[in-house]
């Protein structure tokens, strides 16, 4: 199909498919982007709320992790849900369900109450970024995935930034903020829906278990685990590392402004790089970046812009794991062993996000100034060392 029934200002006919944008592809794209803003404008909205109502800090992190507790429970059913009710469909289904538990938040005054809520929504966003990757992957041609995931992965970095945005305007004191994150959920099924008929549904089952699948491509659901502890635990420390080096409040939030705009600009570039060259390389490439980035964070942490710059360029760099990780996976499997992969993969990165903050947050409560930098270090040092074995050894 042509894109022009998608996008009626497309500049010519056929360049969508030079691109590899299928229209399957748009429209798993289109859809994730809507999920992206409602998931980035619930996780903060959530804390702030309870917040305001006189919750501990303790309570709330504990009711903000079941969201990726939901995402460990949810990732290994997502293939056999899949190949029962369809892609599409099933994507429609979860996306207006996830609109419908958005605005009981704001009127449940139980924190009790909050912990079902808030696993049924994960459950549901994990199964719709599942799903929609999967769905990306498997309508996007081998030579175009990598532009084509890159283009995905910098849409979804900037429907990440709409969601603050949102709360910013509207504050946090009304339903408004949680009304809006509902339409954008439910508005997200339509073009999963028009686009139904060319879903990646599959009737087959993986045929072979899911834990298989965590090491069957280790330096793409690795690299998943890695990538995820070092976005969770930069938005989650980066403010307060950039305090204890004695920033202002103001300049220590500026700090993760730099890396999700370093994740914004450097996606596609990536992402065509991957598919000109053995995406093994990039990944050792990202990795070791992402380890001698942050000693290099470490050195110039005196300075301000200079450390700002350095997380630009380290955001971006190590946001390509996940980019090009996933392309790579993609290009290993096919039909229900695809979307089974793919299921592992954001399984790791469920993992990732519970993992980052407790080890950095540990780390920072012995070593305040460079606990941070260190721990992150370490970590994708290791995932660089595992990435040359598997370059060297296959």
């Amino acid at each position: 199909m042509r894109a022009p029934v998608l996008v009626p200002f497309a500049p010519g006919p056929g360049w969508s498919q030079r691109l590899g944008l299928t229209l399957g592809a748009s429209a798993a794209i289109a859809t994730i982007v809507s999920v992206g803003i409602a998931v980035s404008l619930m996780t903060p909205l959530v804390s702030l709320t309870l917040s305001g109502r006189g919750i501990s800090e303790r309570t709330i992190g504990i009711v903000v992790s079941t969201y990726a507790i939901a995402m460990l429970c949810a990732a290994p059913l997502t293939a056999r849900i899949a190949a029962r009710l369809g892609t599409a469909r099933t994507i429609v289904v979860l996306t207006v369900a996830a609109g419908c538990l958005i605005p009981l938040v704001f009127f449940i005054e139980d924190v009790g109450w909050l912990f079902p809520v808030i696993f049924l929504y994960g459950g549901c966003v994990s199964l719709c970024f599942t799903l929609s990757e999967f769905w990306i992957a498997a309508k996007t041609p081998d030579g175009k995935r990598g532009f084509v995931i890159g283009l995905y992965a910098t849409l979804l970095s900037i429907g990440f930034a709409v969601g603050p945005a949102i709360i910013a305007a509207l504050g946090v004191l009304t339903i408004y903020p949680f009304l809006i994150g509902s339409m954008l959920m439910i508005l997200a099924a339509v073009p999963a829906f028009l686009a139904r008929k060319v879903s990646p549904d599959f009737r087959e089952r993986p045929r072979i278990r899911f834990s298989t699948f965590i090491f069957a491509v280790p330096v793409a659901t690795i690299g998943a685990l890695v990538f995820a502890t070092g976005e969770s635990g930069g938005f989650a420390f980066l403010p307060l590392w950039g305090q204890h080096l004695g920033f202002r409040p103001e300049t220590a939030a500026l700090l993760v402004s730099a890396m999700t705009l370093g994740n914004v600009a450097f996606q596609i570039p990536l992402g065509l790089l991957a598919d000109r060259t053995d995406r093994r390389l990039i990944l050792l490439a990202c990795g070791l970046a992402g380890a001698f980035g942050m000693l290099v964070a470490w050195t110039v942490a005196s300075s301000p812009v200079l450390l700002a710059t350095v997380l630009f360029l380290w955001g971006g760099v190590t946001a390509g794991i996940y980019t090009v990780g996933l392309a790579h996976l993609a290009a290993r499997f096919q039909g229900g062993d695809l979307a089974g992969a793919n299921a592992a993969f954001v399984f790791c990165y469920a993992l990732g996000m519970l993992v980052g903050p407790l080890a950095i947050g540990d780390a920072m409560a012995r070593a305040p100034s460079f606990g941070f930098p260190l721990v992150l270090s370490v970590i994708f040092a290791i995932y660089a060392a595992i990435v040359a074995l598997r370059i060297a050894f296959r």
